[in-house]
């Protein structure tokens, strides 16, 4: 007797515990729906001429022995879009290093970038557009005394959620430059270039 309702109670608890994984399940499966419903149903953004964002960023620089992590404390981006799509964006890097002997800011500087934005390859007034770039960064890094030039390319989609807000999301392949011999020593390079790759995404409000 006992056995059995042992044995119905672990029955009846297993029952339960694969109905609230399908019930969770389902209930993914129908934000996940009502999400791309969303989305789909959303305008391009590409009319608006203003965007300004946030890029939320996180260094470890190649060259850093100590293992010390940066984040960009003033991660603001200011796009400005012209007709013929084509737009200019400029984004500030205020970087505070976390690292417990001697912390504080160390690169400042910012990046400009230029976009051509394609609304029609996908489809006409679509959630999402392709573009592409070129950008160039420069930084001074205040605790390293480092000069850095950045130059590449960026190639990325831009989701528009309404007629307001979007998410970006970029690949940055390019090339850094260290212009004065102090910089190219502190970074063990002779020739003054190494190589940049970054994976960025930021969002915001579009008017």
């Amino acid at each position: 007797m006992i056995i059995q309702i042992w044995s119905t109670k672990i029955m009846n608890e297993f029952s339960w515990y694969i109905c609230r994984q399908d019930m969770i399940k389902k209930g993914l499966l129908l934000l996940i729906i009502i999400s791309f419903s969303f989305i789909v149903k959303s305008q391009n953004v590409m009319g608006k001429h203003h965007y300004i964002g946030i890029q939320p960023s996180f260094l470890a620089e190649p060259y850093d022995t100590i293992k010390a992590l940066e984040v960009n404390i003033v991660p603001i981006n200011y796009e400005y879009r012209f007709e013929n799509l084509f737009s200019i964006q400029i984004r500030s890097i205020v970087n505070y290093r976390f690292y417990k002997p001697a912390p504080g800011i160390s690169q400042t500087g910012a990046t400009i970038v230029l976009h051509k934005y394609f609304p029609n390859w996908v489809k006409e007034d679509f959630w999402l557009t392709p573009n592409i770039g070129g950008f160039s960064t420069y930084t001074y890094n205040q605790l390293d005394y480092i000069n850095t030039l950045t130059l590449g390319a960026e190639g990325g989609v831009i989701f528009s959620f309404g007629k307001t807000f979007s998410l970006s999301i970029v690949l940055q392949p390019g090339i850094n430059y260290y212009p004065d011999q102090y910089s190219r020593d502190f970074v063990n390079t002779s020739t003054g270039f190494k190589s940049h790759f970054g994976f960025i995404f930021h969002t915001g409000v579009n008017f």
